[in-house]
């Protein structure tokens, strides 16, 4: 059942106030939600990813790195079996739109966290080899260990359309 506008702004305004109120909560405000530009959406995403894909890479690029997406997203309503089990996804289609968008933030989460811990396991193993280096190797694990102390930005796309 689709919800109202009033519904929707009523569920954005407490996630909001939730996230403010407490950070655990930042990550209920960033669950699914219904894009405001569904009434204006004339054809299916389902539809636009056929059209072209002839010139995406998505699948052979999970497939390459051994991660397969058991959702066709070609299709209007892709089988996510999964979507009951996600209680993010109440009250939310299958829609081809909303488990790409729903992949989307998966895939930005499971590259933070990969990213995190690689960066942690060199950190470790420099700190490590630091204990029984002699001083010149010091200096080079030192220069080794800076750039990863910082961080990195990705930009994509936005793929919500919000009004505040």
């Amino acid at each position: 059942m689709a919800l109202s506008n009033a519904e929707k702004m009523r569920r954005r305004r407490e996630r909001q106030k939730a996230a403010q109120q407490n950070p655990r909560a930042r990550k209920e405000a960033l669950k699914p939600t219904e894009d405001e530009l569904a009434p204006y959406l004339k054809s299916s995403f389902a539809e636009f990813l056929k059209e072209r894909s002839s010139n995406t890479l998505f699948y052979e690029s999970l497939h390459w790195c051994g991660v397969e997406v058991d959702v066709n997203l070609e299709n209007d309503d892709p089988d996510f079996e999964k979507a009951s089990e996600w209680p993010e996804w109440s009250g939310l289609e299958a829609s081809s739109l909303n488990v790409a968008t729903g992949l989307v933030g998966a895939f930005i989460d499971a590259a933070k966290e990969l990213s995190v811990l690689i960066n942690e396991y060199k950190l470790q193993e420099i700190d490590e080899a630091m204990k029984t280096a002699s001083p010149a190797d010091k200096v080079r694990l030192e220069y080794m260990r800076k750039p990863l102390t910082r961080k990195t930005s990705h930009f994509f796309p936005v793929i919500q359309v919000k009004t505040d």
